[in-house]
């Protein structure tokens, strides 16, 4: 049994995005049906990243769409994920991701145990949807879009945004497009402002790991890259001795080479030092370390092979000492770089007032929702900004944070005007564990519904 018709796949297309798209022309039901339709179970979990199955989806998309298994798995996280792996790794999780009804190639791979997670939400560029709308008249994902650390599109160098797509919101066996509604755009306050200098480390990033994306390296064994980068950090003078590294001078210069792009990278690239990620990438690798690691070091000893010099650092780093005197001189990235506040200049005063309306607006779009959400603070912190942006920052956004105080609706109310809303929709006639149904209620909330029942029926005086 083959699907009636396929969307014609992009170049750098999600998969998730390729069935979301396919969901629209098919007309389908339910997430259920359509499921059923793509894999042959209604149960098929839609997975972003690595989803699993991808045979079984092969052998329903007609021929001439010419998609078979290892082309879907071009269209997931498996080529950026896979790239710095052994060739029995890939070999195995491409096995388990094509043909196996659960798949363990989240651990397999070791993204599981990673430091670097991925974000709970599709990211989409606004310019990407703009031209997808008008060529292909809808939009979709992309990959390089998904790349977890990288923070712009590597085609327009646009800050990446959070939609209000998550696995929670989609459902475990949906598929959902970009929309204007899910892809708001109207937070202009929270795409970050950067220096020239970090935006451009930034894009150089984002076009590596896409065409990390779109092409993996040669398959190497796990001890192949310590001595992979022993002998190219011998070649600009990085080595004191053919096993040691100069790991004082080796710190200092990735800090002072990527220190302007630091700010928006994960947390996990900031750790420096003995227990930090550079000494790990020197070391045999007895597990597989994030690609995004990968590209931070590869970028650095590229920058150095391009201008055949040694990294700039502190002069105190070469006089004689013991190494934990040398490691406490060199400076901080927080030295090396101008204050947050400063860099971003950010109008708090300002922000604030305008966070405010944005509030009231997405709450009072919240209460509109039919099925009824609840105007929680997590809702709305999705809609404006993301989630926990506001907790961060609530010393500077008083104003913000007793808006949202003050919207913020709780879970008794939320229970009553769900149960208000199943009263108007089921009629004057119906009784009252019919609206507990619908409404998801439990037995102790017996008291309430018929309250609400009892005051619509009451005349309005």
């Amino acid at each position: 049994m083959t699907t009636g018709c396929f969307p014609v796949a992009i170049e750098g297309e999600l998969l998730y995005g390729m069935l979301g798209r396919h969901r629209l022309l098919s007309g389908a039901r339910t997430a259920a049906d359509h499921s059923a339709e793509l894999f042959g179970r209604r149960s098929a979990v839609a997975s972003f990243d690595l989803p699993c199955r991808l045979d079984a989806l092969a052998a329903r998309i007609p021929a001439a769409a010419g998609l078979g298994g290892s082309e879907l798995l071009s269209h997931t996280l498996f080529p950026f994920y896979a790239a710095f792996q052994s060739q029995e790794t890939r070999e195995v999780v491409e096995r388990d991701l094509r043909a196996s009804e659960s798949s363990n190639a989240h651990h397999r791979l070791g993204v599981a145990a990673f430091r670097i997670r991925a974000g709970q939400a599709l990211r989409f560029c606004p310019d990407c949807l703009d031209a997808q709308q008008e060529e292909l008249g809808m939009a979709t994902w992309l990959v390089a879009h998904q790349l977890p650390g990288v923070a712009v599109c590597a085609l327009h160098g646009a800050w990446l945004r959070d939609s209000l797509v998550t696995r929670a919101t989609a459902g475990r066996h949906g598929y959902v497009s970009p929309t204007e509604e899910n892809c708001p755009r109207v937070a202009v306050s929270m795409v970050p402002r950067a220096a020239p200098e970090a935006t451009s480390l930034l894009l150089d990033l984002a076009r590596s790991a896409a065409a990390l994306a779109r092409s993996m390296p040669p398959a190497r064994p796990l001890d192949h890259w310590r001595k992979h980068y022993a002998d190219r950090l011998a070649a600009v003078g990085l080595m004191r001795s053919p096993r040691k590294v100069d790991q004082p001078t080796l710190n200092a210069g990735l800090q002072a080479r990527w220190s302007p792009a630091l700010p928006f990278l994960p947390a996990p690239c900031s750790s420096f030092g003995e227990s930090g990620w550079v000494a790990a990438m020197v070391r045999t690798h007895r597990k597989a370390m994030h690609p995004l690691f990968h590209l931070l070091f590869d970028g650095f000893i590229s920058h150095l092979e391009q201008n055949g010099m040694r990294p700039a650092i502190p002069d105190i780093v070469h006089v004689g000492g013991d190494r934990c005197r040398i490691a406490r001189d060199v400076p901080a990235v927080d030295d090396a770089i101008p204050e947050a506040e400063s860099r971003l200049r950010v109008d708090w005063a300002e922000l604030n007032k305008q966070l405010c309306g944005e509030i009231r607006a997405a709450a009072a779009d919240i209460r509109a929702a039919v099925p009824p959400l609840r105007v929680s603070r997590a809702e709305i912190e999705r809609r404006v900004a993301k989630v926990d942006w506001f907790g961060k920052r609530r010393r500077k956004l008083p104003g913000a944070m007793r808006t949202l105080a003050e919207v913020e609706e709780s879970v008794a109310a939320f229970r009553r005007r769900r149960a208000e809303h199943w009263i108007g929709r089921l009629g004057p006639r119906c009784r009252a564990w019919e609206v507990m149904r619908a409404a998801g209620l439990r037995s102790m909330h017996l008291p309430m519904v018929r309250e609400a029942m009892e005051a619509r029926q009451r005349p309005a005086s």
